[in-house]
């Protein structure tokens, strides 16, 4: 409250302070919690892991360069031959399709649904240690009539979108079978 002179009255200061003190607390106790609770972001760390990966794809694989750059920023040391490698990722299929999910007035495309999807399997050690499977991701965007260039641009960034979290599905699928317990280097072929 002001009082007639305009001024500020001192018990709304140390209201808004207690306030402020309260929400910052709070805050100070959230992050407390989670960090005692052994909460982490996501992140693909194969530094320490002493496994040399090879990624191997047919030539026209859009997915293989991705996939090769994510495990490089992930301090995965790369092989540049399967033999040489423990462990050889294999792209065997990659699909992307594009259908119309609703419709305009005139019969027009409203509105898009986008899938990619991979086919991978993970070999290491000799044997497979993760069988063939598909994985996939789906996005929906509008179709701007009035902006044409901008909708093939957005198109574009969406697609980008599903290829890095195909890459994403895959890494899952490495961590899952790295840490089964299955150590590929010590097979004995």
């Amino acid at each position: 409250m002001k009082d007639p002179l305009g001024k500020v009255q001192p018990r709304m200061l140390s209201r808004r302070f207690a306030e402020r003190k309260t929400a910052g607390l709070m805050l100070a106790l959230a992050v407390c919690l989670m960090a005692g609770c052994g909460f982490q972001l996501r992140a693909w760390d194969w530094a320490g892991q002493d496994l040399r990966i090879h990624v191997r794809a047919n030539g026209g694989s859009a997915l293989a360069a991705p996939l090769r750059q994510t495990l490089r920023q992930a301090g995965a040391p790369s092989s540049p031959s399967p033999a040489e490698a423990d462990l050889v990722i294999r792209i065997l299929n990659e699909r992307r399709a594009r259908r119309v999910a609703s419709v305009a007035a005139g019969a027009r495309a409203a509105e898009y649904e986008l899938i990619a999807s991979a086919q991978y399997s993970i070999r290491g050690g000799g044997k497979e240690l993760l069988p063939p499977r598909w994985v996939e991701a789906r996005r929906w965007f509008s179709i701007d009539r009035t902006s044409l260039a901008g909708s093939s641009e957005e198109q574009a960034l969406i697609e980008r979108e599903l290829q890095a979290e195909l890459v994403q599905h895959i890494l899952r699928g490495l961590n899952v079978a790295v840490s089964a317990g299955q150590d590929p280097s010590s097979s004995p072929d």
